[in-house]
């Protein structure tokens, strides 16, 4: 094989993540927040907003596998419930802090980044993410991950999202790489598997228990990220 291109899913594959949204502390808080920006919603009614808002878009949609953007339902939020002029930059401060409240873990996995700086001087790679721009820029800011990636892709952007062939696609547009010259690295069976090798890719499945999906299998499993090298030689060696 040859291979040109690597690309990685990103939560759940590099950085380790939980969130919960259903926290109820987490709505008291932001109601607080809120309302020092004359935007009045009490914490039971903003949780109904933001989750039956999310409900909304989706049904909207009619692409296969629609994304939200969290930060137009925030933006309709602030509106909605707000008094008077506010600052601009409101409904991004309120979704960035949404982001926080609910975020319970979250730290790199070990070993990724002297993985990512060899594998970076071998070959251009790309972040392809069902995220949300607004919360996941500045999470790679903090990670002090951008500097490995050439391209980032965040579905917020598209409204659409994995296993949609056509994300995939855009990404090994950019990377100028055709689907048969390139890996995509993911731990998702469902949208980063059946995904990738929809789009013609091979792919290597990290730490998932199930290990097929729709009659689709990894090119190769690993248990640790930072195993991934040894994999890719696999590929080149045609192992």
């Amino acid at each position: 094989m040859t291979l040109k291109a690597v690309l990685f899913d990103l939560y759940g594959t590099l950085v380790n993540i939980k969130t919960d949204e259903h926290d109820p502390e987490v709505y008291r808080t932001l109601s607080q927040f809120l309302a020092y920006n004359r935007v009045y919603v009490e914490p039971d009614e903003l949780y109904r907003s933001y989750m039956g808002k999310i409900k909304i878009q989706l049904s909207k949609s009619r692409l296969e596998f629609p994304d939200i953007d969290a930060l137009k339902i925030f933006t309709t939020i602030v509106h909605e419930y707000g008094a008077g002029r506010m600052e601009t930059r409101l409904p991004l401060y309120t979704a960035r802090l949404f982001r926080g409240l609910t975020r319970k873990v979250f730290d790199p996995f070990p070993g990724i980044y002297p993985m990512l700086e060899r594998l970076r001087e071998q070959y251009p790679m790309a972040l392809v993410s069902d995220a949300q721009r607004c919360y996941t820029e500045p999470e790679i800011e903090l990670l002090k991950l951008s500097r490995f990636f050439e391209h980032v892709f965040l579905s917020s952007d598209y409204g659409f999202r994995k296993p949609e062939p056509r994300y995939f696609q855009s990404a090994l547009k950019a990377l100028g790489v055709k689907p048969s010259e390139a890996v995509y690295v993911g731990d998702n069976p469902y949208r980063d598997l059946w995904g990738a090798k929809r789009a013609g890719m091979k792919m290597v499945l990290v730490r998932s228990d199930e290990r097929e999906y729709e009659g689709f299998v990894p090119d190769a499993y690993i248990d640790n990220i930072a195993d991934l090298e040894g994999a890719l030689e696999g590929f080149k060696a045609g192992r």
